[in-house]
């Protein structure tokens, strides 16, 4: 794959100017200028999964902050980058990214899912409503955030019922 950072002085093919056009309009991602294609940003983003999963989370910072910085509409990729920012307690960066996933995908699970859990260790009611819509959007529970978000639904439900269990019934006023 030929980058454009390697331009070394020769006339620039009219496709590389167009993307570069494209690119400064606002039309194009960086990603695009220098022809990365899904299957590369894919492979990646596993590698960067897979130094979540082994705690490399700095290492896993880098790889998801690059994706973004190339195709900020890479949802995917946001909100993984979210999830590490969650796991290295940059809490307020992990809801930016969350945010501008939802933005591109309003279902994407792990967004809704991860969000959803901040918003309710800070008390913010929102918090359930993501789990509510992470759970809609994996009905079956095929993801591992879908499976998450019944959970902690069904887990909130149940606390809010004990809740009311244990709350002294209030009477009724009396009638004249």
């Amino acid at each position: 794959m030929g980058r454009v950072i390697k331009y070394e002085g020769a006339a620039m093919d009219t496709a590389t100017v167009g993307r570069l056009k494209a690119f400064a309009r606002g039309e194009a991602t960086w990603a695009e200028v220098e022809g990365m294609t899904f299957e590369e940003a894919k492979a990646i983003a596993q590698v960067g999964c897979e130094l979540a999963g082994a705690g490399r989370l700095e290492e896993a910072r880098i790889l998801f902050e690059g994706l973004v910085e190339g195709n900020p509409r890479d949802t995917a990729s946001r909100a993984a980058l979210g999830t590490v920012y969650q796991k290295l307690g940059r809490v307020p960066e992990a809801v930016t990214e969350y945010c501008a996933a939802l933005e591109g995908d309003p279902t994407n699970p792990v967004a809704l899912v991860n969000r959803g859990e901040l918003y309710l260790r800070q008390g913010n009611r929102q918090g359930f409503t993501d789990l509510a819509r992470a759970a809609e959007a994996d009905p079956e529970g095929v993801t591992s955030a879908g499976r998450r978000a019944r959970a902690l639904v069904r887990a909130i439900a149940l606390a809010a019922v004990e809740t009311m269990k244990d709350a002294p019934a209030k009477e009724a006023p009396a009638r004249a």
